[in-house]
């Protein structure tokens, strides 16, 4: 299934993507980000999210997609090495001359091409595959039949934005920022005058464009070969990170997504999917101040989706309970073993002796955890007794087992 890769501005926004059921999230760290103004990461809060997301399953990819100069090239270098060191996947870029510094610097990180490379074509997505990317973000402002096209000619993994804001300008490679205020939108600092109240005759924002949204076309996508759904929004807040994901989950699972809830979230004067359709209609919209009231009436509602982690781990436990012998048990996850030979012993019973399906049901208890128990296979001699503490022990143990395994694998 196609891949839900979510936006993280920050440390808040994390539980906003992971329990809601995102694949991968999208993170910047301190220095070449093109959202410097969002919180980011630093290098030991990137290990912290990295190590979260490998017990989840979840990739990590790090954007490193600002223009960079000449004498920035060995403070990227050593970013580069720091990232990799966090045991990310994967980093975003845009600059040629900064991917091949990367790469130097931190072989093992994939080279993901941005958005800003403009790819909308196959002979550019066939470019950025010689030169080491093993992914393209492909341009915003592709039709369906472009995006199969690529997908059908070029051996490269493709990944499109399906929800969130869209850039007048191609790709996002705009200089109105720059020119007008001094701060690049390619070096992260867009101040986004073309939200500014432009006027041509009697129109007016003519340049301020609704968001994108192609939730619906999501199993479409999917059935296309497009390997990563991309939500836009590093700026915003984790409900919407929350609200988009969970209406990604929902549509590619048959369900029916709340896109009213995504709108109220925000929107601005609904949404578009027109660069999709080719159709290139009804594109402009503002953030109005009947956007502005849904919003804060969503919020509330929204937070309760990320409460509760999203149970995408399940392992089988094998456990042996035997008179006079220490309780043993071996359990599989994600094709990582875990065996734990523990100090507890069980009792001879007093009145009733404990059942399998009782041990079970209480290794089954897993809230709070990103994990779900799935066969249990009990070998459990007669007339013998565990607490509900011990079995919790058991259980606790091998959830920290597999999880540290979890960490290393790579």
């Amino acid at each position: 299934m196609i891949e839900i890769l979510a936006p993280c501005g920050g440390e808040e926004h994390l539980p906003a993507a992971l329990n809601t059921g995102a694949d991968a999230v999208y993170l910047g760290v301190t220095a070449f980000s093109a959202r410097r103004n969002a919180q980011n990461f630093t290098f030991e809060q990137l290990a912290d999210a990295v190590r979260e997301c490998r017990i989840s399953g979840v990739k990590v990819y790090v954007t490193l997609n600002t223009l960079v100069f000449d004498d920035e090239m060995s403070e990227l270098a050593k970013t580069a090495e720091r990232i990799a060191e966090a045991g990310a996947d994967g980093v975003i870029v845009q600059d040629m001359g900064a991917a091949r510094v990367i790469h130097e610097a931190a072989p093992s990180l994939r080279l993901h091409a941005s958005t800003q490379m403009t790819v909308t074509s196959p002979s550019g997505a066939e470019f950025a595959r010689k030169h080491g990317f093993s992914r393209v973000v492909l341009a915003r402002e592709l039709s369906g039949k472009e995006i199969a096209d690529i997908i059908a000619k070029v051996d490269i993994e493709t990944e499109v934005f399906v929800h969130g804001a869209l850039c007048v300008c191609v790709s996002g490679q705009c200089l109105m920022s720059a020119v007008y205020g001094g701060r690049s939108g390619n070096r992260g600092l867009c101040a986004q005058p073309c939200r500014l109240d432009m006027t041509h005759a009697d129109r007016h924002n003519v340049i301020s464009l609704k968001d994108l949204s192609l939730v619906e076309m999501l199993p479409e996508l999917d059935s296309m070969g497009v390997t990563s759904a991309k939500i836009e929004g590093r700026m915003k807040r984790p409900e919407y990170v929350a609200a988009a994901v969970s209406a990604c989950r929902a549509r590619l699972e048959g369900r029916e997504p709340d896109l009213d809830t995504l709108r109220a979230v925000f929107s601005r004067s609904g949404f578009t999917s027109s660069y999709y359709d080719g159709s290139m209609r009804d594109m402009s919209g503002i953030r109005t101040k009947e956007d502005v009231e849904a919003s804060s009436q969503a919020l509330a509602s929204l937070r309760k989706l990320y409460e509760k982690p999203y149970k995408r781990r399940t392992f089988d436990v094998s456990m042996c309970v035997r008179s006079g012998m220490p309780v043993t048990a071996e359990a599989e996850c994600a094709g990582v073993n875990f065996r734990y030979e523990s100090g507890i012993v069980p009792e001879t019973a007093r009145s009733r002796s404990i059942t399998a399906d009782e041990i079970a049901g209480r290794l089954a208890k897993t809230g709070g955890t990103v994990f779900a128990l799935g066969k249990a296979d009990i070998a459990l001699d007669d007339g013998l007794m565990l607490s509900a503490s011990q079995i919790n022990t058991v259980r606790r143990e091998i959830i920290d087992g597999i999880s540290e395994r979890l960490v290393k694998m790579h």
